[in-house]
Order: structure tokens, then C-alpha cells, then sequence
């Protein structure tokens, strides 16, 4: 039984065209392609409409993906209207009814459709997410990483042909299942830096030019995220390759968050017992305001003094402020220090070394 005969009038008035049948199968063939062309541009411009004003490029790069597979649709779901409308009866080759060849076409056009998703997600993630240099052509962006992933998807996809057609795919699915069981085991740690990288670039715990710290003592900063590693330059200016998967599973403190460019750091000084605290205690708060008037990096405003506690030695007395980049903070201790010795050497005080003093017992 026809499956569109109630759905679409005037069939028969199509029939009564010169040339019969065949005009008739042409006329709706052409016009159905129109009508859901149109309709599926529609569609597909009101969701550009609502993207539009998102930050990321990926809704534009689906947007254009999808554009490109509007008109085969349309033109397989006008064929297969067209055909059971005209020639209801109608056997294909190989004794495939028009529905059984339109869904086996539509399952290729998905594959590629799939495919296409696929490297637009990468190519955004390869340019945009991970903040690549300006000028990097697409084809630069991870060829080898795009290429299996488009192959592994239109092969999957034409397994689910082959399996529409009524051929036994036990054999092939065993195969590319083993075949993927051995790839994935083979590059085990890339996909593991990879996915590692995938993570750190959507959580975002730090970024190109943040300065970070690694629980195992490796800080500097971070030059560029990858998909495999990450590139920091050290203090040395060395530059050192991280294992995405080895960064993601550390404790990384970033020294350039949660504002940008301001670092707290804290010091400690001791003087001898037989000073004035109270004295003491102004001629750092001095030397903390001299230096700040002169450095730029150092904020004068958020200098504090206090005295900590009673030492083996001396007393120990803490400090602190707030420095304009975290690589500024050592520029700033020198001029802290070469000002806090000048003070202490005018005024007298005493800076003890370590002493231990012994009592013979008579």
C-alpha cells in the first residue's frame, strides 16, 4: 500500500501530464526537493539566528556542516516520496523496496554527516579551545587525529549498511572490534593525554601565559596546551613537555589566578633578643614603603608587620605584601632585602646567626 497516496492531492491530475508517469515522477521530484530545501534552510537559518551571538566558533562551523547535507536529503526524502506516490509496486535491485533504499542512502549521508561533525569538533578544539597562534591553516590541525577519526566513523556507519542490506556483518564487526581493542591498547597514553587535554582546556584550571607551580616542585609558565602535552617555559627559560595526563592528575597551584598579574608573598626576618620590637617593627614598615615608592611591582598599600614569635635564636618577626606578577616578586625581595640590611646596619639592630649556648654543670 502506498505510503504518501493520502498525504499529497492532485497525483492523479500529475498522471494526466504529457508523458505520464515519468513527468509526473519528475515534476514531484523536483518540487518536493524545493519544498524541503527550503524548509530545511529555514530551519537551519533560525538556528544561526539564535547562535550568532555566542563567543565560540563551533555553532557556525556545525551551521556550515549541516548546510552542506540540506540538499541530499532533500532530494533522497523527495525520491522516496516520489516513487511511492508514482510507482507504489516498485522493486529496486537486489529486492529493495524504495523505503529499505532510501533508509540505507539516508544511513550513508549520516555517516558522512557524523564524519564532518567530527573534524569540525576537532578543528575547533585544535584552533579556538586551545588558543592556537594566528595563522594556522585547518590542515595543520591534528591531519593524522582527523583523518582516523572520519575513517573509524564512515566505517562504522557503512557496517550498519551492510547490515540494512541483509549481509552478515558478525565477521566485520568481530574484526574491527578486535582491531580497535588493539589500537586503543597500542596508543593507551595518547588517548589518555589526549582526553587529559580535553579536560584541561574546557575546565580551563589554567591557561596559555598563567604561572603555575606542580606538585612536584616544576613551575613556570605555560606557553602552550596541546592535545598530547603541555609546553612550560621555566625560570631557566628551559622549556619543559608535560604529559597532559600527568598535569591533570596533579595538584597544580596557578599563581595568575583568580586575578590576573597580583601575587601575596610573606617573609620572615629575626633580630636579636636584646632589641626593641616596637622599634623593629617600624624600621621594616619604612623600609617596606621606601621600596615601594621606588619599585612599580610592589603594592604599598597592602603591606603588613607583625612580630611572630620567640625563636631558639632571635625574634622572628613576618612581613608581606602584594607584587604585580608573580616572576616580579624576586626583583622586589632584592630591593627589600638591600633595603631592610641598610636600616638594620644604621640603627644598630642586630641580626643573630645561630648560637647555642652550653652551661657546664661544677
Amino acid at each position: 500500500m502506498p505510503m504518501f497516496s493520502a498525504n499529497i492531492p492532485y497525483v492523479e491530475m500529475l498522471r494526466a501530464l504529457p508523458g505520464g508517469e515519468i513527468t509526473a515522477f519528475l515534476v514531484l521530484l523536483v518540487g518536493l526537493s524545493i519544498v524541503f530545501s527550503i524548509a530545511l534552510m529555514i530551519a537551519l537559518g533560525v538556528f544561526c539566528f539564535i547562535v550568532r551571538k555566542t563567543k565560540t566558533s563551533l555553532d557556525d562551523r556545525v551551521a556550515k556542516v549541516l548546510q552542506a547535507y540540506v540538499l541530499p536529503v532533500s532530494i533522497m526524502t523527495a525520491l522516496l516520496i516520489s516513487l511511492e506516490l508514482i510507482y507504489p509496486a516498485v522493486v529496486l535491485f537486489g529486492g529493495l523496496s524504495s523505503m529499505d533504499l532510501y533508509i540505507v542512502v539516508m544511513l550513508g549521508i549520516a555517516g558522512l554527516l557524523a564524519s564532518s561533525l567530527a573534524d569540525a569538533l576537532l578543528l575547533w578544539y585544535g584552533i579556538e579551545l586551545r588558543e592556537a597562534k594566528a595563522g594556522v591553516k585547518e590542515e595543520d590541525v591534528y591531519p593524522f587525529v582527523r583523518n582516523i577519526a572520519r575513517i573509524t566513523i564512515v566505517l562504522l556507519f557503512i557496517v550498519f549498511m551492510l547490515q540494512r542490506l541483509g549481509f552478515d556483518t558478525t565477521a566485520i564487526i568481530t574484526g574491527l572490534g578486535i582491531g580497535g581493542l588493539a589500537v586503543a591498547l597500542a596508543l593507551q597514553d595518547t588517548l589518555a593525554n589526549f582526553f587529559a587535554g580535553v579536560h584541561i582546556l574546557v575546565d580551563k584550571p589554567f591557561r596559555r601565559g598563567d604561572y603555575i607551580k606542580m606538585e612536584s616542585g616544576l613551575e613556570g609558565t605555560v606557553k602552550e596546551i596541546g592535545w598530547r602535552t603541555t609546553r612550560i617555559s621555566a625560570l631557566g627559560r628551559d622549556r619543559v613537555v608535560v604529559p597532559n595526563s600527568k598535569l591533570a592528575g596533579s595538584t597544580v597551584r596557578s599563581y595568575s589566578r583568580p586575578k590576573s598579574g597580583e601575587t601575596g608573598v610573606l617573609y620572615e626576618i629575626g633580630v636579636g633578643y636584646k632589641e626593641d620590637i616596637d622599634k623593629v617593627d617600624k624600621l621594616i614598615t619604612q623600609s617596606l614603603k621606601k621600596v615601594a615608592e621606588k619599585n612599580e611591582h610592589m603594592q604599598g598599600k597592602t603591606i603588613w608587620v607583625r612580630f611572630d614569635s620567640f625563636g631558639d635564636y632571635a625574634l622572628k618577626f613576618k612581613f608581606g605584601y602584594i607584587v604585580n606578577g608573580y616572576t616580579n616578586q624576586w626583583a622586589v625581595l632584592k630591593d627589600v632585602n638591600r633595603e631592610l640590611f641598610y636600616s638594620f646596619k644604621k640603627n644598630k639592630i642586630e641580626i643573630p646567626f645561630p648560637t647555642r649556648v652550653v652551661y657546664r654543670k661544677k
